[in-house]
């Protein structure tokens, strides 16, 4: 832990100082807005224009000991060298190969559509009349909600998965739901959560699947662009790190 730590430290100021060798903290407005502001917390009284504070900045020496204008110059560098190295876009097979590869984290679990009627833990004896009267008069969602109470977070909810309603819901909500193993059209409960009961309508069910490859070929491509970028980064710190001699107390 402590190793990669010094890695990381020895990475980053690297490209710190290479950015500064180039004379990079010229170039961004970003880093001027940053004297300024450190200028002006200063001296609040100072009458100097814009200009002047980031000329006395750097006289200062601001960009060597602020540490925001550091990371910036970081990413800064990191962006040159991903621009300058030209790296290929990820092609059709190796996204179809890092598909198989990761095809279990493809797998999307049971979403469920539904509809709810809620009524609050003061309000709780009332559920089995509110439900009787659904069941015998065959009401729909929308007819059924004016029995119920308010509900804050909405009445409506479209493709959730258990974890996506456990944080509306709470996990007690999400664990009952999923384990009635609803149909479509079925009225459900009344389920409990962490604000009341719940009569819940299911309007549709998707089932568990493997979502395909064309829905997450974006989402792929971006990540091996991700690591093509860093591998370009990585392989120009660990060249110049030749130049250099590292010694580790």
């Amino acid at each position: 832990m402590l190793s990669r730590f010094i890695d990381a430290e020895l990475r980053d100021e690297l490209l710190f100082r290479e950015a500064l060798q180039r004379g990079l903290q010229y170039r961004d407005a970003a880093i001027e807005q940053r004297i300024i502001r450190n200028m002006r917390f200063l001296d609040a009284d100072t009458q100097a224009d814009d200009a002047t504070l980031v000329e006395q900045g750097y006289a200062l020496r601001l960009p060597l000991t602020d540490e925001v204008i550091r990371r910036r110059l970081v990413q800064i560098m990191e962006r040159l060298i991903v621009a300058t190295a030209r790296t290929a876009p990820p092609t059709p097979d190796e996204i179809a190969a890092r598909y198989q590869r990761d095809i279990s984290s493809w797998l999307e679990p049971p979403l469920y559509s539904f509809s709810h009627v809620f009524l609050s833990v003061e309000r709780a004896d009332e559920m089995p009349q509110l439900i009787a009267a659904v069941d015998v008069d065959q009401m729909s969602s929308e007819q059924a909600r004016a029995l119920g109470a308010p509900f804050l977070s909405g009445y409506d909810f479209r493709l959730q998965s258990a974890e996506q309603m456990s944080r509306v819901f709470g996990v007690v909500f999400a664990e009952q739901l999923t384990a009635l193993d609803p149909a479509p059209g079925d009225w459900v409960g009344p389920i409990a959560s962490a604000f009341g009961q719940h009569y819940v309508f299911i309007a549709a069910v998707q089932p568990e699947r493997t979502m395909p490859l064309e829905e997450v070929s974006l989402k792929i491509e971006g990540a091996l662009v991700r690591e093509a970028e860093e591998r370009a980064v990585d392989d120009w710190v660990n060249n110049a790190f030749i130049g250099y001699e590292v010694v580790r107390s």
